[in-house]
C-alpha cells in the first residue's frame, strides 16, 4: 500500500480492534506476549460495554470452509529470499468466506472486529467506474457492513456521492475512504469527496476532508471538517482509549519568499466527541515536495500511536533531520499527549512501510516494500534484490529482529495481542505445480504467511488464480486485522477480478469483487 503518490492511493489502516481471551480460554497475564502459554492474553480493556447484537441478518449464511484439520490452500514452497522453509504444519484454513457479485467495481477499504470478536465491519467502495480505490462516478458509493462472528451479514449502509449542481458531467464526482473500528465498535469513518458530497446516516452532506464517528448500527454521531490547512487524509486508527488518529498531508499557501507552496506531514488526534486535542508536524513544512508521509497508524496500548511510511528529500523532524536520495521508509512514535519519542528513518532504502501494528506491550510490527538499496535493521541486513520486509521493534523503537518476504508486494499486516503475525499480499514467489515449468509473466499470487513474534515462519498459504490477464491492479487484500476472538483468527478483506480459490472452490468476480474472509490460525497456535 504506497500512500497519496501522485494522489493515487488512499492507504487504508485496519487496526482497529484487537481481541481479548474467548470465554473458553482461561485468563492469561497481561505482561504475557509471544509465547505458547500466552496467546489468549489481552491486549487492552474496552472503555464501554461490549456491543449490541445489531439487527436481523438480511443475507444467508456464509461459504463454508473445508472440515477442521484438512488443509486447503495447496503446496507450501521454500520463498526466494524469503525466509525459512515452511515446517510440516497444518497452514490456516479459510473457515469461512464472504462473496457478494456486483456489476460495477467494488474495492475493500477497511476491516475491523470489536475486543470480543461478536461483531465485525468492513468498509468498501461500491460502483466504482474507476479504478481502485476510488469511489469514481454518480453511481458509486461508500457502503459499511456488519457481520457476525460467523460471517453471516447482519446490516449494510450505504452512502451515495452526491455530485455538487455545477458538476458536468455527474460522473465526474469521485471520492476515497478509510475505517478503523474501535474495541467498543465504534467505527471512525475518514472521508474526502471532490466535486460532490456524501451524506453519512442522516447527518449532514460532507465535502472535503472529513472524520465521523458511527455508531454501532451505522448512524452518525458527529462528523468533524479537517482543514487546518489544504489537507489531503492519508490513515486513521481508532485509539485504544477513545477517539482516533489521522494522519494528512497539508499543503502551505505559495509563499514567494520561497518561491514554492511548502509540504508537510501531519497528526491529528481526534477525541472521542469530535474535537481536535491536538494537531503535530511529523516534518516541517519544505518546499520541493519533501515531507514524511505516514501511511499507516497502529494505535498502542499506552495510549501513544505508530507510524510507518516514507519520506522524500531532506526532512526535519522533533528528533532531527534526515535526508534521502529517493522515497525512503520510516517508522516513528507519538505519545498520547502528541510528543513524537523516536523516530527511525532507512535511508540507503529505496521504499516505503506499508503496514504497521502491534502487541499487547506494544512491540511494533511493521512491513513494507523495496524497489532498491536492500534494509538494514539492527545488526541485520537484506541483500539488495529484495522486494518486501517484515521487521520487529520494540517499544522504544530498539530493533529486534528483520526478515524477507521475498517478491511480494502489497504487504499488510494483523498482530494479535500476544504478538503472533499474519502478513498478507501478492507474491511472485508461487513456482508452477508442474516440475520444470514457471509463469513466464511471474503473476502474483494473493498469500498469507504466519510469524511468531521471535520471527520463525509456521507456515505460508497461497490462494491461486487461474486464467485473466497479467494486470493485477485490483487483485490485492486491502487490509487484515485479527478477528477479536482471542484464538488467532484473522479476517482478510481484499478485491478480485480474476478466478480464485480462496480454499472455499473456485469463485469468479463479476467485475472487480471484493471478498471476506476468516482464516484459521493453524495447527501451530
Amino acid at each position: 500500500m504506497g500512500g497519496w503518490r501522485s494522489w493515487g492511493a488512499w492507504v487504508v489502516v485496519c487496526l482497529g480492534a484487537v481481541g481479548c481471551g474467548s470465554s473458553d480460554t482461561p485468563p492469561r497475564p497481561e505482561t504475557c506476549e509471544a509465547t505458547d502459554s500466552c496467546e489468549g492474553a489481552p491486549e487492552f480493556v474496552p472503555d464501554a460495554g461490549a456491543p449490541d447484537a445489531g439487527g436481523a441478518p438480511d443475507a444467508g449464511s456464509p461459504d463454508a470452509g473445508g472440515p477442521p484439520g484438512e488443509g486447503d490452500g495447496g503446496t507450501q514452497p521454500p520463498p526466494e529470499d524469503g525466509g525459512s522453509t515452511p515446517g510440516p504444519v497444518t497452514a490456516g484454513q479459510t473457515l469461512w468466506m464472504r462473496h457478494e457479485p456486483q456489476p460495477r467495481h467494488d474495492f475493500a477499504i477497511g476491516v475491523g472486529a470489536t475486543s470480543d470478536g461478536q461483531a465485525l465491519y468492513t468498509a468498501s467502495v461500491h460502483g466504482s467506474t474507476g479504478s481502485a480505490p476510488h469511489a469514481m462516478g454518480n453511481q458509486s458509493s461508500f457502503e459499511v457492513k456488519r457481520y457476525s462472528a460467523s460471517g453471516v451479514r447482519q446490516w449494510t449502509r450505504s452512502y451515495p456521492l452526491v455530485p455538487a449542481p455545477e458538476t458536468e458531467p455527474e460522473s465526474d464526482v469521485w471520492g476515497r475512504a478509510a475505517m478503523s473500528v474501535s474495541p467498543t465498535g465504534k467505527l471512525y469513518l475518514l472521508t474526502e469527496v471532490f466535486r460532490g458530497s456524501v451524506t453519512l446516516g442522516g447527518g449532514d452532506a460532507l465535502s472535503g476532508l472529513h472524520l465521523s464517528k458511527l455508531n454501532q448500527d451505522g448512524g452518525t454521531e458527529w462528523s468533524l471538517p479537517l482543514a487546518t490547512l489544504a489537507e489531503a487524509g492519508v490513515a486513521v486508527v481508532a485509539s485504544q482509549t477513545e477517539g482516533a488518529f489521522v494522519s494528512v498531508r497539508a499543503s502551505h499557501p505559495y509563499s514567494e519568499e520561497l518561491r514554492c507552496a511548502p509540504m508537510e506531514g501531519a497528526l491529528y488526534r481526534i477525541s472521542s466527541g469530535g474535537t481536535v486535542v491536538w494537531r503535530r508536524r511529523i516534518s516541517e513544512p519544505q518546499c520541493g515536495n519533501f515531507r514524511a508521509e505516514a501511511v499507516s497508524l497502529s494505535a498502542l496500548p499506552d495510549g501513544g500511536v505508530a507510524l510507518g511510511g516514507s519520506y522524500f528529500g531532506t526532512i526535519q523532524t522533533p528528533k532531527g533531520t534526515f535526508s534521502t536520495q529517493v522515497e525512503s521508509p520510516f517508522l516513528a512514535k507519538f505519545s498520547a499527549d502528541g510528543q513524537m519519542t523516536w523516530f527511525n528513518a532507512f535511508p540507503s532504502s529505496h521504499g516505503r512501510v506499508t503496514s504497521v501494528g502491534a502487541s499487547s506491550k506494544g512491540t511494533l510490527v511493521a512491513a513494507g516494500v523495496l524497489e532498491t538499496g536492500g534494509l538494514q535493521w539492527g545488526t541485520e541486513t537484506l541483500k539488495p534484490e529484495a522486494r518486501s520486509f517484515l521487521l520487529t521493534a520494540e517499544a522504544t523503537g530498539t530493533p529486534r529482529w528483520l526478515r524477507s518476504l521475498g517478491r511480494s508486494e502489497k504487504v499488510v499486516v494483523a498482530v494479535e495481542p500476544a504478538g503472533r503475525v499474519v502478513v498478507t499480499g501478492l507474491s511472485r514467489d508461487y513456482p508452477h505445480p508442474s516440475s520444470g515449468h514457471t509463469d513466464p509473466a511471474q503473476n502474483p499470487q494473493l498469500f498469507a504467511r504466519r510469524f511468531n513474534l521471535e520471527g520463525r515462519e509456521l507456515w505460508n498459504r497461497f490462494f491461486l488464480r487461474s486464467g485473466g490477464p497479467s494486470d493485477l491492479f485490483s487483485e490485492q487484500v486491502a487490509c487484515a486485522a485479527p478477528s477479536g476472538e482471542g484464538n488467532g483468527n484473522t479476517l482478510l478483506f481484499g478485491h478480485f477480478s480474476h478466478t480464485e480459490d480462496f480454499g472455499t472452490g473456485t469463485l469468479v468476480p463479476e467485475a472487480t469483487d471484493t471478498f471476506l474472509l476468516k482464516l484459521g490460525p493453524g495447527s501451530e497456535f
